[in-house]
């Protein structure tokens, strides 16, 4: 039991964050339909996967990247099993990538997470693609237009950019 305990204590601040991250994401459905705003069009789980890349480990960053669609698909019908699953894979990718370019290249966060929200973007879309054509999936290939997706993915990249920079800076400072 105290082990347990001490478990629970070692991780309390990521298990705080991940109950906060999906507490928000189940919420936003029901923002949208109570505002009639498209707010799925600013990728709210990316944000919610890009947050916890920053503040928590990266096997909880994985454990994000999987549930929050699942979950979402399972709770909410939005999106549907298939596509969840594809976003599952993409974000899984967008981790992965993320964690090369900048830990093993040493490549700067912004740079290194645009590269992998464009390179888990390009194999959603790859695997949309595929699904679409089998005809596993219906609907339209791209539903939030590019521009759109290209201006958050810099943004957000640009934000966590920042985020990081301010993060190591005051690490190395010793704050």
């Amino acid at each position: 039991m105290t082990a347990a305990l001490a478990t629970l204590q070692r991780y309390r601040s990521v298990l705080l964050l991940d109950v906060v991250l999906l507490v928000a994401l189940y919420l936003v459905p029901s923002l949208s339909h109570a505002t009639a705003l498209p707010v799925y069009m600013l990728e709210p789980m990316r944000v919610a996967l890009i947050v916890a890349l920053l503040f928590t480990n990266r096997a909880n960053t994985y454990f994000i990247a999987v549930t929050i669609p699942l979950a979402s698909a399972l709770l909410t019908g939005h999106p549907e099993p298939l596509k969840a699953v594809l976003m599952c894979i993409e974000f899984s990718i967008l981790v992965a990538a993320y964690g090369y370019f900048a830990q093993r290249l040493r490549i700067p966060a912004f740079a290194a997470l645009t590269a992998g929200i464009l390179i888990s973007k390009l194999v959603y879309y790859t695997m949309k693609a595929g699904a679409l054509s089998a005809g596993w999936l219906s609907g339209s290939l791209i539903s939030t237009p590019l521009k759109t997706q290209l201006a958050l993915a810099i943004g957000t990249a640009a934000v966590f950019g920042l985020i990081e920079y301010y993060l190591m800076k005051n690490k190395q400072k010793g704050l």
